[in-house]
């Protein structure tokens, strides 16, 4: 089947960009579709690239084709391929990957999300898995330790644009880099973060495989070009704790009794909790 394409030439710059790939999952763009046209939230465009499906996702697409800014249907070279074709067509100041089969929370995440009214670079929120409705990951306290455990949410964040001027997905890996983007964004371009303590999208896990031998190698090759700055970033996480008054504070407890650090401790950080 031959390439198909459309773009829409009345398109205005928007506040959000959408974008979904696809290839052969019929069922799951329909989800995606389903949970994107609801929202109360209209302020966006969407981008559809879809990898010349066979299994009926093309008139699924020009069914719905009236949503989206532009879609097209045509052989990729992957997943990271299909994203930077999407961030090449979007207009947005900022971009969320939604892919077939994930779905936004609610008919009104969007709007809370805006409503925020937030200024980061990278604004995150939570995604939730669909088989078993847990948080498909926990994050932590520390970025800079979430990022070298783990990685966060594509489904949901919010990602400025700009950040993709001249640092695309490396389409050299196959499966970690959206992590090397992040690394790249906040750990060496000092990106802002803003994390929300809200849930953003639901994943599809059907599907979902991991070549964890493959995965492994390719995250100890991006782990060796930014290790370096891991353990600057890391020295001045730690030089910014020990000047804060909670640091001098359980210190000089320590000083005096072991005690009365335990107890401290136990106080301050449920203290923390409800500040």
């Amino acid at each position: 089947m031959g390439k198909s394409r459309v773009l829409y030439k009345n398109s205005s710059s928007m506040n959000l960009s959408i974008i979904t790939i696809n290839y052969n999952n019929e069922e799951g763009l329909r989800k995606t579709i389903d949970s994107v046209v609801c929202q109360t939230f209209k302020s966006y465009e969407w981008i559809i690239i879809d990898g010349g499906s066979t299994d009926g996702s093309k008139e699924l697409i020009e069914q719905y084709q009236q949503h989206f800014v532009y879609w097209c249907s045509e052989p990729d070279n992957g997943v990271y391929n299909a994203m930077n074709k999407g961030i090449g067509c979007a207009h947005g100041e900022y971009l969320l990957f939604l892919n077939s089969g994930d779905t936004l929370f609610d008919k009104n995440v969007l709007q809370k999300v805006y409503d925020i009214h937030s200024n980061a670079d990278i604004i995150s929120g939570q995604v939730i898995r669909m088989d078993n409705n847990k948080l498909l990951r926990q994050y932590r306290s520390s970025l800079l330790l979430q990022l070298y455990l783990n990685t966060l949410n594509h489904q949901g964040t919010f990602i400025r644009k700009s950040l993709f001027n001249d640092n695309l997905y490396d389409e050299n890996h196959k499966m970690v880099s959206d992590w090397k983007f992040w690394l790249d964004s906040i750990i060496r371009r000092n990106a802002s973060v803003d994390v929300l303590d809200f849930v953003v999208a639901r994943q599809d896990m059907n599907g979902i495989s991991s070549d964890s031998e493959k995965e492994y190698a390719e995250r100890q090759m991006v782990l060796k070009e930014f290790a370096p700055l891991f353990y600057q970033k890391g020295f001045e996480e730690y030089l910014r704790m020990c000047e804060s008054p909670y640091y001098i504070f359980s210190e000089n407890l320590y000083k005096k009794s072991h005690l009365l650090y335990s107890i401290g401790c136990r106080f301050l950080n449920l203290l923390n909790r409800f500040v």
